[in-house]
This record gives structure tokens, C-alpha cells and sequence, in this order.
């Protein structure tokens, strides 16, 4: 059976202007057959580029990178079968860590799925359980449906959409976002009771607490956040007391406080541990949440937080001393730093300083794995998605695609990625495309052969080194093959004079660190 050319032509042409319309700004992928490449003409020509990649579940975090940084939808574009199954990832990331992304595949048209089994797979099916929403765009409302399915990915709360594109179909029509709601007067007055008059209200806020960091700055109140909500107050603020993952770090903090109020907290954000906090607690949430993490909470599940949060300030009578949070700060910092350890190699957390004294202002981006526990508190976020990492799916191979997505958003301005050996071997051929496009984009290495997070886990009897234990790989020689300038580190002071030798455009460090460390950070951050 031939498929008809004209529906199809139509689909595509519907497809970019519903692109257009939704306030898309660029497309990433690895096109394939079907009605790929014409999709990309056709947005091409309404002024939409498109970013090649080497691999969909990096073109999918490259997608949703850019739009957390632009403030425009995230899209990605694959292929059937293979290409869609590649970057099944890729949404988990997007949906787990709030990022908008709208995934766009091609598929065996319905007209031919009783006689083509090649490739077919139930592709909605596939990307239900990973997605906000999973559909189909056919022959009827294609721009209407590609513009909402847009708009839901951007929620609240962001995450991945799915559209299969299929002119053999009338399609799918995507439900639309969640409303904000109004504020509910009644709850927010029983949480301006529970802390009226607190003396030592700690604040913590999280990924959709982001936009009220602008009123707790000032106020002398300690205020952590969590990974995707640093530098919603500048991190060298008197405010900022650090970084909130429920774990060890911020306890003697927390057990200070008279009264905590969580300001956007997403569950998937705070480690898996118990909540063990005895001070009152009051959530302002834009949407509702769901009470288990927390348990007994106050929550105030309605209204914007620049709304609600003011009432709840003004209630309050703090008697912390103005520098309060940056002393915990600092505090944390002098407990992760003193390892007692004199070793002559290069320490995670002295090749952290080593980078941001090059580059303070520089955005960042860090993988999963033990590097980010040097990273991300020893890094002072000067502002909102100041820092990309991923949280709620924690998945390696995020830094250096989210670099790219970054870097493209903000045309010029310096990327610094972040990376362990482990994550940059997942996405290696990434380099390629920053140096194809010649981005502002430094990598940096955490280079001990190994997936030492899981090592320090490791027990007698769990696998040994053939588990856990790469050989060694030369990481600059590997990027000066792609075409990215490389150097190799072993001490800060090669660090800091590699990256005062790089030019503007892209560049890795292979830093050979010492790894001894990283069970002292790891004791110091989780207990």
C-alpha cells in the first residue's frame, strides 16, 4: 500500500508552523527515514534550525537543556523504532527533572502496521510511562496539536511530551496544563498561624520555588535550596546556607530552626532518606503535591509563591544573626574540605576551586556521579539555572549534551561541564559536536578510571575491580581527535595554567584527580 503524498505534506507543514507557533527556537536530533528530513526543511524555512547529534538520548537532554536556559520549548527529533527506543532516556530525564521537551518521531504509518512489521513498535506505548503525555499529531488540527503538546511540556510542571507524526491518523489532541490555582485563604491562614513569630525560620526552596528567590534575599533568613534551585538566591549571598538534599550536611541547620518553610519543593528533588526534621514545616507548592515525602507539613498547595510567600515572611520575628546562612556555609565547606589527607595528587575539591577561580561567571553543568559531591557545594551559583544537573532521574551522560543545549541558548557565554570518565563514556561522541559548532564549551574530566561512586559501595564478593574499574584513556588525545584543543592536569597548578592556555572556543581538561577523597566528602555530605 503507497501512502498518500499530499496528507503527508500537509502533516509535515502543520508540524513546523505548530513549532513556529509554540515559540520554538531550535530542534535537536538525529533525523532517520520517514518524513524526517522534510519536517526539518519545512522548519528550516520558518527560521527554526536544527542541531545534529550523535545520540537521541543526547539530543533529548541537549533539547531540554536549552529551553531551561532560553525560557523556549525543548525539541528533539528522531527516527522510528531504533531512534525512538535511544531516547527513551533522554524523556525519563526530561520528566523526572521538570525539563520542557517535546520529542518528535516518525513511525510505520497506521495504514501499513498489518503488513510492515520492520521497525514497528507501539512507540506511545513505549514513551507512556516516561512522558507527561504521549500522542499522536495526524492530518486534522496538526499545528493546534503540535502547539499544545508544546505548551504542556512547559507545563507546570515541565517535563517530556511525545508525538508520534502520522498523516494516516486523524491524531491526537494533548490535554492542556494544569491551571495555576488561586490561593486558598483558609490554608494559607493556618500557615501564617504555625509561624508567626518564629525566631530561627529556615527556608528551603526548590525547583518551582525558583522565581520567589528575589524576596528571601535580604532578610537575613539562612535559606537553602536544592540542586535545581541554586542561585534562585546568589550564592554568595549572607542568605544562602548551602544546599538542601536531606541528607547530612544541612542537619545541624535544620535542627536549629524553629519553623521550616519549603518554598516549590518537588518531591523527586531530596535524597530517598527519611524526613527527620521536629520543627514545624509549611509547603507553598504551585501545584498539589503529594504529602508522603514530607508527612505531617503544613501545606499551602495553591497560589504563586511571590504571593503566598510574603504573608508567611511578615509573620515571622527571625533573631538569626544577618550572616547566619553564609556561616553554615561556610561551616559545610571546612567540613567537606578537611580530609586529613596529605597526598601530593589533585583533590575533586581543589579542581573545583581551580575551575571556578578561572571562571566564576561561567554556567555549569554537572553529571551524576562522586565528582558532583565536590562539585555543586563548592560552586557558588550566581543565578537560576546557573547550574544544570540532573536530580530527579540522576542519570550519567547528562553533562555534556545539557553543555551544548546551554551553550546554544545563550549564544557566547562560557559553558563549564563537569564530567567523571564514566558519564563522558556514554556521550563521547558529543565532543565532535562541540567542536563542529565550535561552542564556548570547556569540559572538564574527573578522570580516576573508574565509577568510583558505586566502588565505594562496593563489598567483598560484589564483582571487584572488573566491575567498577575501567583502564586508563587518554581524554585529550581522544578530544584532539574530534577536534576540541586538550591538555592533561595532575595538579592545581597545571589546572589553572591548561585553562588560562585555552582559547574561546571549545576545550577539555583531562584531570587526572586523586579519588581518596571522595569518601570523606561522601561521609561528610550523607552521614
Amino acid at each position: 500500500m503507497s501512502v498518500d503524498v499530499e496528507p503527508v505534506a500537509a502533516a509535515i507543514t502543520g508540524v513546523a508552523e505548530g513549532l513556529l507557533h509554540g515559540g520554538v527556537r531550535r530542534i535537536f536530533g538525529m533525523p532517520g527515514g520517514g518524513p524526517n528530513l522534510a519536517l526539518l526543511g519545512a522548519a528550516g524555512e520558518l527560521g527554526i534550525p536544527f542541531t545534529l547529534c550523535h545520540g537521541e538520548t543526547a539530543a533529548c537532554i541537549a533539547a531540554g537543556a536549552f529551553g531551561l536556559v532560553s525560557g523556549a520549548p525543548g525539541v528533539a527529533l528522531v527516527t522510528r523504532g531504533p531512534g525512538l527506543a535511544n531516547a527513551v532516556n533522554g524523556l525519563a530525564q526530561a520528566t523526572l527533572d521538570r525539563a520542557p521537551l517535546l520529542l518528535l518521531a516518525d513511525c510505520v504509518p497506521a495504514a501499513e502496521r498489518d503488513r510492515v512489521a520492520h521497525q514497528r513498535l507501539d512507540q506511545v506505548g513505549v514513551t507512556a510511562p516516561v512522558t507527561r503525555w504521549s500522542g499522536t499529531a495526524g492530518r486534522v488540527g496538526t499545528a493546534a496539536t503540535v502547539a499544545a503538546a508544546v505548551a504542556l511540556a512547559a507545563g507546570p510542571p515541565a517535563g517530556a511530551v511525545h508525538l508520534d507524526v502520522d498523516a494516516a491518523t486523524l491524531g491526537d489532541t494533548p490535554p492542556p496544563p494544569a491551571a495555576p490555582p488561586g490561593i486558598d485563604p483558609t490554608a494559607l491562614a493556618a500557615a501564617v498561624d504555625l509561624v508567626r513569630g518564629a525566631r530561627r525560620p529556615v527556608v528551603i526552596v526548590g525547583v518551582e520555588g525558583v522565581a520567589a528567590g528575589p524576596l528571601l534575599t535580604g532578610t537575613g533568613i539562612p535559606v537553602l535550596t536544592t540542586y535545581q534551585a541554586a542561585g534562585a538566591v546568589p550564592g554568595e549571598a549572607a542568605e544562602c546556607a548551602g544546599l538542601f538534599t536531606n541528607a547530612a550536611t544541612e542537619r545541624p541547620l535544620l535542627e536549629a530552626a524553629d519553623v521550616i518553610v519549603g518554598v516549590g519543593i518537588d518531591p523527586i528533588e531530596p535524597g530517598p532518606a527519611a524526613w527527620r526534621h521536629a520543627a514545624p514545616t509549611v509547603l507553598l507548592a504551585p501545584l498539589p503535591t503529594d504529602p508522603a515525602y514530607v508527612g505531617a507539613a503544613t501545606r499551602v498547595d495553591t497560589g504563586p509563591r511571590t504571593e503566598t510567600l510574603p504573608a508567611l515572611l511578615a509573620a515571622l520575628d527571625p533573631a538569626w544573626a544577618p550572616d547566619a546562612g553564609a556561616r553554615h556555609r561556610a561551616d559545610t565547606l571546612t567540613a567537606l574540605d578537611e580530609d586529613g589527607l596529605e597526598r601530593p595528587g589533585l583533590r575533586p575539591v581543589d579542581l573545583v576551586r581551580a575551575v571556578h577561580a578561572w571562571a566564576p561567571d561561567a554556567r555549569l553543568t554537572v553529571d551524576a556521579g562522586a565528582h558532583m559531591l565536590a562539585a555543586m557545594p563548592f560552586w557558588p551559583v550566581p543565578r537560576p539555572h546557573g547550574v544544570l544537573i540532573s536530580n530527579g532521574l540522576a542519570t550519567m551522560g547528562y553533562a555534556l549534551p545539557a553543555a551544548i543545549g546551554a551553550a546554544l541558548a545563550r549564544p557566547g557565554e562560557r559553558v563549564v561541564c563537569l564530567t567523571g570518565d564514566g558519564g563522558l563514556g556514554m556521550v563521547l561522541a558529543e565532543l565532535e559536536t562541540i567542536a563542529r559548532l565550535d561552542l564556548p564549551v570547556t569540559v572538564v574530566v574527573f578522570d580516576d578510571a573508574a565509577l568510583t561512586l558505586i566502588e565505594l559501595k562496593q563489598s567483598a564478593g560484589q564483582g571487584g575491580a572488573g566491575a567498577v574499574r575501567y583502564r586508563e584513556v587518554d581524554f585529550a588525545a581522544v578530544a584532539r581527535g574530534m577536534g576540541v584543543p586538550a591538555a592533561v592536569a595532575g595538579t592545581p597548578a597545571e589546572v589553572t595554567a591548561a585553562l588560562r592556555a585555552s582559547g574561546p572556543g571549545p576545550f577539555l581538561l583531562d584531570a587526572r584527580i586523586d579519588p581518596a577523597s571522595y569518601r570523606h566528602l561522601i561521609r561528610v555530605t550523607r552521614g
